[in-house]
């Protein structure tokens, strides 16, 4: 079976963009991949947003697994969901960022 890879687009991003505030900075997490227009896009208008793919993600993890589990992928992933009590739902940017 083929794999199909879903590419973050040009449009998505700039949907978030706008909807961020002024002097807001924004972050765009996806554990798939932006598409060459998307980036494009993002670096010449220069909006205010840090996208992060999924293979940062793994980087990040298996960094953070190395420095602070001895390499233990599976104690690094049960440490980060056991600090985590419960999802943040349905509430403003300005509410997470002042906590």
């Amino acid at each position: 079976m083929r794999q199909t890879r879903h590419l973050i687009t040009a449009e998505q991003i700039a949907r978030v963009v706008a909807r961020l505030r002024r002097g807001w900075i924004g972050v765009y997490v996806t554990t798939g991949a932006y598409s060459e227009p998307a980036q494009t896009e993002m670096a010449e208008d220069q909006y205010p947003i840090v996208l992060v793919n999924g293979m940062d993600l793994v980087n990040e993890l298996r960094s953070l697994a190395r420095d602070d589990h001895g390499g233990d992928l599976s104690a690094c992933i049960a440490h980060v969901l056991s600090r985590n009590g419960s999802a943040v739902t349905n509430r403003r940017p300005e509410e997470i960022l002042l906590q």
